[in-house]
This record gives C-alpha cells, sequence and structure tokens, in this order.
C-alpha cells in the first residue's frame, strides 16, 4: 500500500489538475488538522480534508471522485497509522519552515519560483481528468453523452464563469487607460512655469450594454443553450442589464425564471413554464425572430447587444431575414454563436450564411472552452 502521506500530495494535485483551487495554505491546514485527527475513522479523515481543501460546494461531487480514486482503500493498522504520523509531522515542519524561509527571497530566485510554477501548472493542465469535457461538442454531449458527464459539465460552469471574469476584468482596465491630453497638460503646467509636472488624460467612459440573449431551446442545440446563458448570467456585473429569451418557434422572456432556478434546473422549468411552441412545434428561426421583434422590439436601443445562441437550422421554414435586419439596425451590435463547425454552415436547412449579413460577427462554438472564449471577448 501507498504511504498515505504520498497520496494525499497525489490527491492535491489531481484536485488542482480538476480545476480545485488549493493553495499552500489550504495545504498547511490540512496538514495541521490531520495531526489533531484519530485516522482510525475514515469519516473524520475524510471531513478533514473536505474542510480544509474545498471551498466552494459547487466541486463537491469532483472532489468526491477523485478522494475515491486515491483512497477506496483505508488503513486503520496502528503501527502504519503511527508511521504516517511521523511522516506527515515532517511535512508540516518543513511546509512551515518553507513558508518563513521565503519570506526573504532574492527576485531571481522568485522569477524561477514563479517559473517552476509555471511549468507544474501546465504539467497539472496536460493530466486535466476535465479537459476532455472542456472540448467535447455539444452535439456529442446532446446525442451521445451520459447524464454523468453532462453534471460534470455542469459543475464546471463557475470556474469557466470566473477565468473569463478575470479575462474581462484585465480587458476592462486595458480599455479605461486614457489618451494624453495636450490642452489641459499644457494649461497645467502654466502654473510651473511651463513644465509640464503633471500628464493630464483623457478617461475613457464605456457604456455597459443592455444584453439581449435569444436562445433556441429545441432538442438540437438543449445543452449548448442553457450552458450559454448560465456563463451569461455569471457575468451579469459586466453588464448594465441582461434580458434572456427562449423560443423553438414562439418567443418568451425567461428571464425571472433564470433568475429564480439555478441552471441544474433550467431544462424542465423553461419547456414546462415558457410559451416556446407555437403551432408547429418545429424550430423555425424565421417566426420565432418575428415573435421577438413583435413583442420586445420596443425595448431594443442603440445601447444593446442581442446575442442569439442556435445552429440557424430552420426546418426549411421561411428564414424572415429583414427582421433581423431590422434587429440590427436598431441596436448596436448582433452576434450569432452557432454550436456546429464553420464547415457545416449552410449545409442542409442552415441558413447561417444568410443570416451572418445581419450580424456584426457569428462565432462558430463548438465546444464549452470555444464558448466562453467569445462570450468574454464581445464586450
Amino acid at each position: 500500500m501507498n504511504a498515505i502521506t504520498g497520496q494525499i500530495q497525489h490527491f492535491i494535485e489531481d484536485l488542482r489538475g480538476a480545476g480545485i483551487s488549493v493553495s499552500p495554505g489550504s495545504m498547511e491546514e490540512c496538514y495541521r488538522s490531520l495531526l489533531l485527527t484519530d485516522w482510525s475513522s475514515e469519516v473524520v479523515f475524510y471531513t478533514t480534508l473536505f474542510c480544509t481543501l474545498l471551498k466552494e460546494s459547487a466541486f463537491i461531487a469532483i472532489f468526491q471522485e477523485i478522494y475515491n480514486k486515491h483512497f477506496h482503500s483505508f488503513t486503520t493498522n496502528q503501527p502504519e497509522l503511527e508511521e504516517e504520523f511521523r511522516r506527515l509531522s515532517a511535512i508540516t515542519l518543513n511546509i512551515i519552515g518553507f513558508g518563513q524561509a521565503n519570506s526573504g527571497k532574492k527576485p531571481d530566485q522568485e522569477e524561477k519560483e514563479n517559473n517552476s510554477h509555471r511549468s507544474y501548472q501546465r504539467r497539472m493542465d496536460s493530466k486535466n481528468p476535465h479537459k476532455d469535457l472542456f472540448t467535447l461538442d455539444f452535439y456529442t454531449a446532446t446525442y451521445s453523452a451520459s447524464v454523468e458527464d453532462i453534471r460534470k459539465m455542469e459543475q464546471l460552469i463557475p470556474l469557466l464563469g470566473k477565468r473569463m471574469a478575470s479575462k474581462m476584468i484585465i480587458k476592462k482596465r486595458r480599455h479605461q487607460t486614457g489618451n494624453f491630453d495636450f490642452r489641459r497638460t499644457m494649461r497645467t503646467s502654466m502654473s510651473t512655469g511651463g513644465v509640464p509636472v503633471e500628464i493630464m488624460v483623457k478617461k475613457k467612459i464605456r457604456e455597459k450594454p443592455v444584453i439581449f440573449a435569444l436562445c433556441d431551446v429545441s432538442w438540437s442545440c438543449l445543452h449548448f443553450s442553457y450552458f450559454s446563458l448560465s456563463l451569461v448570467y455569471l457575468l451579469e456585473k459586466f453588464y448594465r442589464q441582461v434580458r434572456s429569451f427562449a423560443f423553438i418557434d414562439e418567443t418568451d422572456e425567461i428571464t425571472s425564471l433564470i433568475k429564480r432556478e439555478s441552471y441544474n434546473n433550467l431544462r424542465p422549468k423553461v419547456l414546462t413554464e415558457a410559451n416556446v411552441c407555437g403551432n408547429s412545434g418545429y424550430t423555425n428561426y424565421g417566426q420565432s425572430l418575428s415573435s421577438f421583434y413583435n413583442q420586445y422590439g420596443k425595448d431594443l436601443s442603440h445601447k444593446a447587444y442581442v446575442l442569439i445562441f442556435g445552429d440557424a437550422r430552420t426546418n426549411w421554414f421561411a428564414t424572415n431575414p429583414d427582421v433581423l435586419k431590422d434587429i440590427q439596425r436598431k441596436v448596436k451590435r448582433v452576434y450569432w454563436f452557432n454550436p456546429e463547425p464553420k464547415d457545416e454552415w449552410g449545409s442542409g436547412d442552415s441558413e447561417i450564411l444568410i443570416y451572418q449579413k445581419y450580424c456584426t460577427r457569428v462565432f462558430e462554438c463548438c465546444n464549452l472552452s470555444q464558448l466562453a472564449q467569445v462570450i468574454s471577448d464581445i464586450v
């Protein structure tokens, strides 16, 4: 049997590889706590790891899965436990000593350690057990993936939201950098004899857009649309307002429904409570766009972004591109997110190439990774 202390270290590496943040402080807390607990009880052992290493409830299922992988056979042999206790004491002392010695590092030492950490992170990313779920295409998820895989994908939503938020904050700060204001600088310099002691800049003011998100919730786009809505709402603070709409062949607003329900329960709630099915019950983009514009067109303005999530497969119904043209004239941007690969656009009943003429941009979003990337890029 492998030493439990070694297993704990591999366990923490796998947690990080799965996207769960485990800081050095949490590791030290974990080791200290284990020194104070009775290892003969697996319940106590599990609870100690759970309480010290896991900080977010969204990752409980992933934590449980990785725990079972490492600790499915648990020793209660007293001599072995005493030996592990001594090893753990030594590890804890090393961690504490490293932290204290670290406080006086030189810059080049810090740089070397940062490089080492980045190298370690790349290795962990390559071993990420959930990497395949980030790149699993939505059509496979809809028609072939198991319920368990879908649940695991849902558990990745908070992690993706954090990554996207960090990227958008950096982007926002970069855009807020002002331009050199020559006139103000020269006026201010008059008080210092013409020497420009203070450089004045023109601050950029970027208004937050109002988001109108239209989602195809028919079977072919079911998972794609709900993942999209979840990510948009996780980033709501970056927008002035977010309004969401679902459609199959009729369009209905589901903003209050999304605020009330968790994204895990959205699918059945939208299909049972929202008025998304009209006379045919088949996906009809032309009719759905007309329904949206007739009901909510008065709310559109030059400050609005319209986001459309769907594959633009019309079941051979009329496309009504003029409606999308009218929408484009009233708003600032129209973005279309298509879960199909580009080489399938325009094939069969796909009319995305017709709608593309009236969009600011059309994105290929075949998986969670692509979807998160493009949503964070548009604002």
